[in-house]
């Protein structure tokens, strides 16, 4: 059946079969939504009936997921306070929404999830900030020994196709710009620096440079998406490498 005969409702069905996922056990169902969580993990609610009405929750999986990151308190300490900015509740356990009326699941599995993923993005984000704030210093001191204190802007805001975006390290050679971002093993930090990069790159020819600097190449995720938008290069690398790059 060529495309020019399927109906596009049909099509759309076919679209939202994919994305989600829904598995029954007993009275309880499972939706596996197309959000993902920072190790890959695609992020689940589960939906159980109630007297007053229906228990909307993501039955611990956050919590878990920033276990094994190794944040579980930090997770237990920012939790409460992401789960009442979308609405739900957090019992140091689970994100829940609780007595949902069947019109309104749809409203609570959103919900429910997102609190979900941006608690465990928020906890690795957290998690990363103290190592990666001694590594940067270190890091930005080896430039201004490299290229000139002069020539190397800190934490300089650079305009790209869209919007602005603070780069770590801005290093500036006759008149052409060189973006360096440190980026930590971390898939929200890697997906962070993709969208400052892609932006940058959306300049066109005039595009400055643009810079990855990997604390740990081997645990970072996502190497060939990152190595698309920018050169990646080792914080340990000599500095005729660091020169070359920029």
């Amino acid at each position: 059946m060529g495309i020019a005969t399927l109906r596009i409702a049909d099509i759309a069905a076919e679209v939202a079969r994919a994305i989600v996922r829904v598995s029954i056990r007993d009275e309880t169902a499972r939706v596996s939504t197309p959000l993902l969580y920072p190790g890959g993990g695609m992020v689940g609610v589960e939906i159980s009936r109630r007297r007053d009405g229906f228990l909307v929750t993501d039955a611990g999986a956050a919590r878990r997921e920033a276990g094994l990151l190794g944040g579980e308190r930090t997770f237990a300490r920012i939790a409460p306070e992401i789960a009442e900015h979308h609405g739900v509740r957090f019992d140091r356990d689970m994100m829940f929404d609780l007595d949902v009326a069947q019109p309104d699941l749809p409203l609570a599995v959103i919900a429910v999830a997102n609190a979900a993923k941006v608690a465990v993005e928020r906890t690795a984000l957290q998690l990363a900030s103290v190592p990666h704030a001694d590594h940067r210093a270190m890091f930005l001191d080896r430039l201004d020994t490299l290229f000139g204190a002069a020539m190397v802007a800190r934490s300089r805001v650079v305009r790209g196709a869209s919007e602005d975006w603070t780069f770590d390290a801005v290093v500036e050679r006759a008149g052409r710009l060189a973006l360096f971002e440190l980026v930590p093993p971390h898939a929200v930090a890697v997906g962070s620096a993709v969208t400052k990069f892609l932006d940058i790159r959306d300049l066109g020819d005039n595009a400055p440079g643009r810079i990855a600097v990997l604390g740990d190449k081997a645990a970072t995720p996502h190497l060939a998406v990152l190595s698309r938008t920018a050169t990646i290069v080792a914080a340990d690398d000599p500095d005729t490498v660091l020169a070359a790059a920029a």
